[in-house]
């Protein structure tokens, strides 16, 4: 049984199954259409072979009697013999032999010389005139016709007028006689013929499916495995794309079919996608570069120049105002002291610790902890429950911890900075908040600030990004990420 379940296990063994169960279909239709064929067919022919066994008893036995000496006496007993005896043929010998033609009761019965005389009649006759009951049938007979279908009519009973010429042995001419009786149509045939035509049908089904059936298997895996092995290809490059790989291509499959045609389909969405992703990729390392541009502008630049115009000053005042130029220098030392500050956590975002073999928990850890040092702000870091996350999910909020952290250092002026990451069942949130100026949101988000970077990187997996603040009342970013499975908190371990 598990050999079975084996071979027809997966597709290749379906289509062996398929394959073999067509054949025996095809096998078992074609066996009821011979027999229906058949069957029809033996109801014109069953008459003529009917009829024909007359012909094939009655001529021999009359022959006998009129060659090579008539013998009238002898004709006479014996056609009086056949008519008692009611039948003008043989029993039948086996299942398909026609039946024993039954002799009409009190019907005539005469046989005629070559040249239309009596020669003997059953006591139904005589005292009775013969009158053909068709002159073409007699015509037939005496002309040695010997095709039994123009050797008889059916008369208004439904019996058969036969008329039967009495060949030479070697059926040369002219005939020695003729015959003419009538016999009861062609009885129908009993339950038990049917049953047995049936029966061999039947055993001879069996034995050709045995035959054919372990064919239609062998011949069905063999010739299955062409297919399955180009949907194989198909199959695995699909897997390999699942998996962000879209450098494995399908082989190219000449097969020119629908399974060629979806080969050359998915070779060309490859190619797409792939241009798509270098087109993505692209535009976000311009986003990216623009952001830092902006930033540098709107930032080290601008402390630059203003530290620039510091030291000018204090150049000028040196020698008049030595208490002036010394405070110019204290304001360029505090401006160069920002520009580090800021060159530092914009080195920190480009070059984030590798989350791969550390995960999100470590990697935010030391990454507040830097942050806190360069800010100067103070910061609580908690992490409620616990989970495994996908690369792509990490990197996300590790990203948005890095913008929104940056956000708060340059433009809040926050003396404490809160940050919670919570595992929950079906998703995983990302807390920051401060208890600096807050801002107007519409009007930040519509001049950049950080905030469409941040929602377009959760907008890619599926999450979102809320903000709460206000004007002189601090700002908090939540980020929420769904995930596909569940996961196994461990209830409200904090990390400090």
């Amino acid at each position: 049984m598990r050999f079975f379940r084996f071979l027809f296990k997966g597709l290749r063994g379906r289509l062996t199954l398929t394959y073999t169960l067509v054949t025996v279909l095809a096998l078992m239709a074609l066996e009821a259409i011979l027999f229906i064929s058949a069957t029809a067919y033996s109801q014109v022919t069953d008459i003529d072979n009917y009829l024909n066994d007359v012909v094939t008893m009655l001529v021999p036995e009359a022959r006998s009697y009129l060659r090579p000496e008539q013998d009238l006496p002898g004709l006479q007993v014996w056609l009086t013999t056949l008519s008692r005896k009611g039948y003008a043929s043989l029993e039948p010998q086996g299942l398909f032999d026609s039946p024993a033609a039954a002799i009409v009761k009190n019907s005539p019965i005469f046989v005629f010389s070559a040249d239309g005389g009596i020669l003997a009649q059953n006591d139904s006759a005589l005292g009775t005139q013969f009158i053909p009951y068709s002159e073409l049938v007699m015509e037939n007979a005496y002309s040695g016709n010997q095709n039994i279908r123009n050797l008889y009519e059916m008369d208004g009973n439904g019996n058969y007028w036969v008329a039967v010429p009495i060949y030479q042995k070697d059926h040369t001419q002219p005939v020695l006689g003729v015959i003419t009786l009538t016999v009861q149509p062609l009885p129908v045939k009993s339950l038990t013929y049917w049953s047995s035509l049936l029966g061999l049908g039947m055993l001879a089904g069996a034995v050709l499916l045995a035959a054919l059936a372990p064919f239609g298997a062998v011949f069905g895996y063999i010739l299955s495995r062409g297919l399955t092995r180009r949907l194989s290809n198909l199959s695995t490059t699909a897997q390999a794309w699942g998996k962000g790989d879209f450098t494995v291509m399908p082989l190219p499959d000449r097969g020119n079919d629908e399974i060629s045609a979806l080969s050359y389909q998915m070779r060309e969405m490859a190619s797409k996608i792939s241009n798509l992703m270098q087109d993505k990729q692209s535009l976000a390392q311009m986003k990216e570069r623009n952001r830092i541009a902006q930033e540098l502008h709107d930032t080290v630049k601008q402390q630059s120049f203003a530290t620039l115009m510091q030291v000018r000053a204090a150049r000028n005042l040196l020698v008049t105002d030595a208490t002036a130029a010394e405070k110019s220098l204290f304001e360029a030392e505090t401006l160069i002291k920002a520009s580090q500050q800021e060159l530092g956590l914009m080195i920190s975002e480009l070059r984030p610790p590798a989350l791969e073999g550390k995960g999100l928990v470590v990697a935010l850890r030391s990454y507040v902890e830097t942050w806190s040092t360069s800010a100067c702000v103070p910061i609580t870091f908690k992490v409620i429950g616990d989970g495994h996350l996908s690369f792509d999910v990490e990197h996300t909020l590790y990203r948005v911890a890095q913008e929104g952290l940056s956000n708060a250092a340059r433009h809040s002026r926050a003396s404490a900075v809160i940050v919670n990451l919570v595992f929950e069942e079906n998703q995983v949130i990302l807390i920051i908040e401060d208890n600096g100026t807050g801002f107007d949101f519409a009007e930040k988000q519509a001049s950049g600030f950080g905030l469409i970077s941040m929602q377009d990187r959760l907008k890619e997996i599926g999450g979102k990004l809320e903000i709460r603040t206000g004007i002189h009342s601090g700002t908090q970013l939540t980020a929420s990420i769904p995930l596909p499975g569940k996961i196994q908190s461990n209830g409200g371990n904090n990390h400090a």
